[in-house]
């Protein structure tokens, strides 16, 4: 008996990436595999996934990026600007906006779903019988830019692993792809004293004073970009909104208005005119692609171009057009054309207006 619970222990778990996972035989439900998830949640999942809900915002751009795009029955309402462009086969995706209808969901027949840590949602659709695995970063378990940025390689690898052997070695080739960027721009950055740090403002949007906190893509790219970003010195984690006088006081050097957002929303705004960003003409409208780069894969190449734009001199041979065509070709299977590219990176839907219609 000792030897035969030895056995059964060492069965128990295995280590793979960021993502634990163990094979069982269910009776009447065929295999199953132990996944844990970024929550810490170790869930029971088909050993094969053929239909998948996207409950979490950020869950489309990586199942396209693994090419499993084809398997998602329904995902969040985006609109994010070249979704559409690079795999017109998005439209046939069923849409979920607001309240997850539970009824509605269970029709679909979906073996997994991806979610943000969300415990209602996570407690309600669980007892709906549905694997629900946490795929989005959690902000109590990071402590950093760093840490946050081994989260977003956890969240790729998540994915991979979920989705079956193809899809994890190309998770696995995007973080490789990952590490190389980020010790490119870091080698440079790294280097820049903490009180010759550029100040630099993110605004989200809809409103000139949203923003994202700390334990987001915005302010680990920005930190890894060499910048010292506004949140740092604020209590945000997510996104939220801060104070006009913290904005004065603080008075950043460089302004980044995403999502598709107005650079109008401070160039012409009264309030603004004395800050230091609007003042020298560093105001910059931040590039967006299948998803928003302050939330997708593509992200990687926003710390390009926030490094770029705060410190030219560092960054005089990086060529972002190329970086780009590169990454939608190797990851995204799109060939961009050059005119695509100088869209995308001046934050352009493929019609050539920058307007977030959803105001999302």
């Amino acid at each position: 008996m000792f030897f035969l619970l030895l056995a059964a222990a060492a069965l128990v778990t295995y280590a793979s990436g960021c993502a634990r996972q163990q094979t069982e035989a269910t009776a009447g439900n065929g295999p199953r595999r132990i996944v844990t998830d970024l929550a810490g949640r170790q869930v029971a999942i088909p050993a094969r996934i053929n239909r998948v809900a996207a409950l979490e915002v950020l869950g489309y751009e990586k199942l396209f990026l693994l090419g499993e795009s084809d398997k998602l029955a329904a995902m969040v309402l985006t609109n994010a600007p070249w979704m559409l462009k690079t795999n017109p086969a998005v439209q046939n995706i069923a849409k979920i906006s607001g309240i997850v209808n539970k009824e509605e969901l269970l029709q679909k027949q979906v073996d997994i779903v991806f979610a943000r840590f969300d415990k209602k949602q996570l407690e309600d659709l669980t007892a709906l019988g549905i694997p629900v695995l946490v795929s989005q970063p959690v902000s109590v378990r990071l402590t950093g830019s760093r840490d946050y940025a081994e989260a977003m390689k956890q969240a790729v690898q998540l994915f991979g692993q979920v989705m079956g052997e193809a899809a994890a070695q190309k998770a696995e080739q995007w973080c490789a792809y990952f590490d190389e960027k980020v010790k490119y721009v870091t080698a440079r950055t790294e280097k820049i004293p903490a009180n010759r740090r550029l100040k630099a403002y993110y605004l989200r949007g809809p409103g000139a004073l949203s923003t994202q906190g700390k334990n987001t893509n915005t302010f680990c790219f920005g930190e890894l970009a060499g910048a010292d970003m506004f949140v740092r010195h604020t209590g945000l984690d997510g996104k939220g909104a801060v104070a006009m006088e913290e904005i004065i006081q603080w008075d950043p050097d460089v302004i980044f208005v995403g999502r598709q957002y107005s650079v109008d929303l401070v160039l012409k705004d009264a309030r603004w005119q004395n800050i230091k960003a609007v003042r020298t003409g560093k105001v910059y409208a931040v590039p967006e692609g299948v998803f928003f780069w302050d939330g997708s894969t593509e992200g990687v190449l926003l710390m390009e171009f926030m490094a770029q734009k705060l410190y030219p001199e560092l960054f005089p041979e990086l060529n972002l057009t190329a970086d780009l065509k590169d990454y939608y070709a190797r990851f995204y299977h799109y060939p961009l054309t050059d005119d695509e590219a100088a869209k995308i990176l001046s934050g352009l839907s493929p019609d050539g207006s920058r307007l977030n219609s959803l105001n999302n």
